[in-house]
């Protein structure tokens, strides 16, 4: 009994464990920059662009995830935030690779239309890297 007792009690303690590391790979982040920071007061809305030379779904992913911790040091209280992931490449428009929603409140859920605050909206887009060896071309008109 005293047997069946601990080895409950052991696995109980363990496979938890095994599945927060299991669900919550350490992906790092890219290096990347802020390159629009814009706050709409009105909505609470923080409006993200950060740029970065990463093409990797799943460190694009973790950026934009990222934007959850760095809302909690802004002084205005974030309900929402949209996030941009971009290219250095000077291109105005710039080439966007991904892009991300997530819901900080209740009132960001119905901004985002995400149904919880651990959910993130995150479409990638596969866009060629940067080539910083070749300047960007405008086209010029005729």
């Amino acid at each position: 009994m005293k047997l069946r007792l601990a080895l409950i009690l052991a696995l109980a303690l363990i496979l938890p464990a095994c599945s927060e590391t299991a669900n919550t790979p350490e992906v790092p982040l890219p290096t990347y920059v802020l390159a629009i920071d814009r706050f709409d007061e009105g909505t609470g809305t923080w409006f993200v662009a950060l740029s970065t030379e990463s093409n990797d779904e799943k460190e694009l992913r973790a950026l934009v995830e990222n934007t959850r911790t760095l809302a909690k040091d802004k002084k205005e209280e974030v309900n929402s935030i949209s996030v941009s992931i971009i290219k250095p490449d000077g291109m105005i428009p710039p080439t966007v690779t991904a892009f991300g929603r997530i819901a900080l409140t209740s009132k960001g859920m119905e901004q985002t239309g995400l149904s919880s605050t651990s959910e993130i909206q995150f479409e990638y887009k596969n866009a060629p890297a940067a080539n910083p060896k070749q300047p960007p071309t405008t086209e010029t008109s005729k």
